[in-house]
Formats: structure tokens, C-alpha cells, sequence
């Protein structure tokens, strides 16, 4: 089973949620070593950030979730998952309509020392959570490349790259292939570099 199974996929990407939440992270309205802050406010990208910071292959679906393999902490924080939209959101996004909540690639990160509660599928989760949204993206065959900054983690740096054969047969929803690495790259969380982070792919329920 997947760290958070998320009951309908679609909704969360396309609706987006508040950064900060009380409910669980598979609400259909919601889709790493740092500071130990406890300021729970969304990051947003810049409102006037230039569309040449924002590249996606129009051919390459990469929609779903995308879990490190193992977990990555940064202090409390814990990396929940990578979020990769529609190609619709990528073009929506590049167009310039950027919501506050929600990008068509977005880190998620929740506090492993807040209190946990019970969702709807009787899993257990942590009740403070927030969303990085990009300065920078780049994704498609060749690079995944997501740049923001936080003030709870600093400078946060993704570049690597999809194993595109690996996310087909993930996509394929073949459950031989649940646990497949499709993605793989260094992560920079603030002063921490972290190599040759791994992901495993989910596409939702």
C-alpha cells in the first residue's frame, strides 16, 4: 500500500486545497534536513514570474503521485510526496493562471511532530502540512528540474530525471511494478544535499 491512498486523484490536482490544513492530506480537495520553524503558510510561486521559468514536454503525461523511496526528513518536515499535474495544468500554469494553492508540479511536506488524526480510510496522518510551489520547473524526457525557496527549508533544488520505460510499466498499473523507481535525482534542501533521491510512482484511486 502507498504511504497516503488518495480516493480520487483527479479532484485534488485539478481543485487544489489550502497550504495549511486540519484534514487529511487525501482530501479530495488537497493532491527532506531544515529549519525547525513552525509557520505552517503555504509558499506561492512569484505572481509575475517569468513563462520562460516554466518548461513541460506537451507529449509526456507524467500526472500522479510520486513518492522518495525511503522517506526524506529535513528537521520535522517530511517530503509527503511529489505532485505532478494534467498537461492541462502545465498549460494553464505557462499561461499565467496561477492559483495560490496549487501548481502543475508542487513538493508537499508535513510535520512529523504536529498530532495525527484518522482519514476516511482509517490511515493516519499528520495535521500540519504545506505546499512548496515552483519558481522554476522543467519537465519532460530528458530532465525534472523544480526550484522554489521556503523560509522553513531554504533553498529547495530538484534535478533529475524520469526512467521513462519505469513510469510506462507503472502507469500500466501492472501490480508487479508497484514498487518501480520512475524517477531519480538530487535534492537541495537549504545547506542539505541530498544524492540520488529515488521515486516510486502512484497514480491515485
Amino acid at each position: 500500500m502507498k504511504r497516503l491512498l488518495i480516493p480520487a486523484l483527479a479532484p485534488l490536482l485539478i481543485l487544489g486545497a489550502c497550504g495549511d490544513r486540519t484534514q487529511s492530506p487525501t482530501s479530495p480537495e488537497a493532491p527532506a534536513q531544515s529549519s525547525a520553524a513552525t509557520s505552517t503558510k503555504p509558499s506561492t510561486a512569484t505572481p509575475n514570474a517569468s513563462a520562460a521559468n516554466f518548461q513541460h514536454d506537451a507529449t509526456l503525461d507524467a500526472f500522479g503521485y510520486y513518492f522518495s523511496d525511503p522517506p526524506i526528513k529535513s528537521g520535522p518536515w517530511e517530503l509527503s510526496s511529489l505532485n505532478i499535474g494534467t498537461l492541462e495544468d502545465f498549460t494553464a500554469w505557462e499561461q499565467g493562471k496561477r492559483p495560490t494553492t496549487y501548481a502543475p508540479i508542487f513538493l508537499e511536506f508535513e510535520d512529523v511532530t504536529s498530532p495525527t488524526a484518522e482519514n476516511e480510510l482509517g490511515q493516519t496522518y499528520h495535521t500540519v502540512s504545506f505546499r512548496l510551489l515552483p519558481e522554476v520547473y522543467r519537465v519532460d524526457g530528458e530532465a525534472v528540474v523544480f526550484r522554489a525557496k521556503d523560509k522553513r527549508l531554504g533553498d529547495v533544488v530538484f534535478s533529475g530525471a524520469f526512467d521513462l520505460e519505469a513510469l510506462k510499466r507503472a502507469k500500466a498499473s501492472d501490480p508487479t511494478d508497484e514498487d518501480l523507481i520512475v524517477l531519480r535525482g538530487d535534492l537541495q534542501l537549504g545547506a542539505a544535499r541530498l544524492r540520488n533521491i529515488r521515486f516510486t510512482y502512484f497514480a491515485g484511486d
